[in-house]
């Protein structure tokens, strides 16, 4: 793994704990968002070689991407049945430092998995869960984040890696 010592996201990637590891390839590392699972089943998908830019990724680095993309929406969908799955890929961190530098080496690519219910709300180990802003965006400063307990959130990872679907083995 080539890390950057600048890098908040580099300095993450290691201590992520190995319970909210969902899924890992040569190339990303997908992961269960800890603590906030406001949105159940909300997820990163990192890239675990300090790459600031998506057309910095290689050509397998993109497929490997679409593969892991797709698993963890699968997984994902028969979890917890979501209506849909957000994806993001924002990269406003890469130059908030130095808002008008054309610099971005501390970006580090990264996708927001968050998985919308709409009003169905959602119970995992007792803990009920409800999309706070069904249908909108939801900004970080207008909702109480939903932390669950260490054990519902081991219990959702799990629940994900389950569901992950089996690699194919046709030629």
């Amino acid at each position: 793994m080539v890390m950057d010592i600048h890098c908040e996201i580099c300095a993450i990637l290691p201590e992520i704990k190995p319970e909210y590891v969902i899924m890992e390839t040569p190339f990303w590392s997908a992961n269960l968002r800890d603590p906030d699972q406001t949105l159940l089943g909300t997820s990163f998908i990192t890239a675990k070689r300090h790459v600031p830019e998506l057309d910095l990724l290689t050509t397998d680095e993109d497929r490997d991407f679409l593969v892991v993309r797709n698993s963890l929406f699968k997984a994902v969908k028969a979890s917890f049945s979501p209506i849909t799955i957000n994806t993001s890929c924002l990269k406003n961190d890469a130059f908030k430092a130095k808002p008008d530098s054309t610099l971005t080496e501390a970006g580090h690519v990264h996708w927001h998995i968050k998985p919308r219910y709409g009003t169905l709300p959602q119970t995992i180990n007792g803990e009920l869960f409800i999309d706070p802003s069904p249908g909108r965006y939801i900004e970080n400063s207008r909702y109480e984040r939903h932390q669950p307990t260490e054990l519902t959130a081991k219990q959702i990872a799990s629940l994900i890696r389950s569901s992950l679907p089996r690699p194919s083995t046709a030629i």
